[in-house]
């Protein structure tokens, strides 16, 4: 079954009140909305208040709200504007602090060696997001991690669907060079190193 026939079937028992629903959309949704929110406030206790308020109001008008067309788009928009207005209340300049979580693969028999150049991997990829523009780090993460269409990013961001996928071909790019750039420094180490052993 698709991805978004499953979310409107879980978006309408929630509408019907259904608490079991509900309980699977929180584990779905919490940590991507908060990590949506903390790329606006750059603040991850701030970024739990805004999404526990958006949630909160969800509940109160579930029946009307869990049955609109375009739920995701509005949950994203509620979160993004409920955040520049906590971002406005408390006069911070808007930073972007967000980083990839490397997956934890459960490779079997990890030397020392292989953890460290893992852990370095993980360190650099999240030194790239870091350093990514911040509505290119804005769509890489509602696409690739949240998993939401170039046409739902679009609205959440006010931009057209075009403008999502370049941003999200020019952060590819852009990873793509700079780990192929890395992983060559690593090979010349490994070389240099074998030729002094």
């Amino acid at each position: 079954m698709p991805k978004s026939l499953k979310n409107i079937e879980l978006f309408t028992l929630i509408a019907e009140g259904d608490k079991k629903a509900f309980d699977r959309f929180f584990d779905l949704y919490y940590m991507r909305l908060i990590n949506f929110s903390n790329l606006i406030l750059s603040d991850k206790n701030s970024a739990e208040d805004v999404v526990s308020e958006v949630l909160t109001n969800l509940l109160i008008e579930k029946e009307r709200i869990f049955r609109l067309k375009n739920f995701e788009s509005y949950l994203y928009t509620a979160v993004k504007n409920k955040s520049l207005t906590q971002l406005s209340k408390s006069k911070r300049e808007l930073k972007i602090d967000w980083s990839i979580e490397t997956a934890n693969l459960s490779t079997p028999q990890l030397t020392p060696l292989d953890l460290l150049e893992e852990q370095e991997l993980g360190e650099f990829i999240n030194k790239i997001v870091d350093n990514l523009p911040k509505k290119r780090k804005m769509v890489f993460q509602l696409i690739r991690q949240d998993g939401l269409t170039y046409n739902q990013v679009g609205e959440i961001m006010d931009i057209s669907s075009r403008t999502v996928e370049v941003h999200l071909k020019l952060a590819i790019q852009h990873f793509r060079r700079e780990i192929a750039t890395f992983l060559g420094r690593k090979e010349k180490k490994g070389k240099s190193a074998k030729l002094f052993s």
